[in-house]
Parts: C-alpha cells; sequence; structure tokens
C-alpha cells in the first residue's frame, strides 16, 4: 500500500537524522509492529539496520493506536503527546520503538521548509502554530463552560460558596450535638 510505504519512509527518514534512534531500532531486525490510524493500519517492519520498511499483510507484533486528538495534540505537546497512546502488543518492541521516537529532535519547519520552500514552510508551520493555540485555547475554554454548567446551571457539582456554607452548617450542628449530650449527661446526672 502506498500509504504505508510514505509512512515507513518518513519515519525512516526522521530516524536516520537522529544519531542512536536506528540503533535502538536495530535490535528488533525482522519485527514488525502496526500503527493504527482509525481510517487505516500501516504495517511496518524493521531491517538488520534498523530501518523501518512497509511490511507484509501479516499480524503485527505490536500496535500503537494514533488516535486524531493525539495527531492534534502533537504539534503542541511534542513527543508528550506520544505517553497518551494506548499500545497493545510486545512491550519490549513497543519500548524500543518509544525509545527510538523518544530521541527525535523534530524541527517541523526545517522539514517543511525543505519540502515546499523558507516561505511556504514558515507559513505552515506557524499555521501548525495557530492552530494548536486554537485547539488548547478551545479545549480550555470548553472545559471551563462545562465546569461553569456542572456547577451553576445543573447543580451536578457544588460550587466553592455552596461547600463553605455546608462545613459551616455542619461544625454548627456538631456544636449543638455536643452541646445536647453534655445538657443530658447532667440531667442524668441529676437524676
Amino acid at each position: 500500500m502506498i500509504a504505508e510505504q510514505l509512512i515507513a519512509s518518513g519515519l525512516d527518514r526522521l530516524f536516520a537524522q537522529t544519531p542512536g534512534a536506528r540503533d535502538a531500532l536495530a535490535r528488533h531486525a525482522g519485527r514488525t509492529l502496526a500503527l493504527d490510524l482509525a481510517l487505516f493500519r500501516a504495517r511496518l517492519m524493521i531491517d538488520e539496520g534498523g530501518s523501518l520498511r512497509a511490511a507484509p499483510m501479516d499480524e503485527p507484533e505490536a500496535v500503537i493506536f494514533l488516535t486524531p486528538e493525539v495527531l492534534l495534540r502533537l504539534p503542541a505537546k511534542g513527543k508528550a503527546a506520544f505517553r497518551e497512546l494506548r499500545t497493545e502488543g510486545d512491550a519490549e518492541l513497543l519500548s524500543a520503538f518509544n525509545d527510538a521516537f523518544q530521541q527525535l529532535d523534530l524541527d517541523a519547519e526545517a522539514e517543511l521548509s525543505r519540502l515546499f520552500g523558507p516561505i511556504a514552510g514558515f507559513r505552515l508551520a506557524e499555521a501548525g502554530r495557530a492552530f494548536s493555540g486554537w485547539v488548547k485555547q478551545a479545549a480550555e475554554d470548553t472545559a471551563r463552560t462545562v465546569a461553569e454548567y456542572a456547577v451553576e446551571e445543573s447543580p451536578m457539582l457544588a460550587g466553592r460558596a455552596d461547600i463553605d456554607r455546608f462545613n459551616r452548617e455542619v461544625d454548627a450542628l456538631r456544636d449543638e450535638a455536643a452541646r445536647l449530650e453534655a445538657r443530658l449527661s447532667r440531667l442524668e446526672k441529676a437524676e
């Protein structure tokens, strides 16, 4: 499949630019893993030199599930976004791939400039940063709106003032119960 070849060659090119990344993969030569991209699964094989190649349609030994949410967070969070991934399969192979990926020194603007020229590369990188900032701001605004709704409109959660009032009422009730207990104790002794 053409998409698998593009993904394999793109990742291989990134790993080739990073010292030690291919070494982390070379110890797993002949093994296969898949990147599950929701719409399709890219199967990759590691060769003796630690390079990635498109793999046959066999069942992979490990799978990394790349959700659209993680792909959208990638420009903003970088390598940290990959900590949120769901994986399954051989833990040693997944760990080696993660080690190789964590060694990458990604410079999106340089890569885009190489592909599209310096001006277009800069503008595309700038657009990516702006979009990433917008996504982050939209997520924060949505979380704040949901929290406000849960507290104010549909009281599923208690607000700070309500919690403080409840605590004062509990303290007052505890004090009244202690006074009542002391009074009962005095009445019992009086009898």
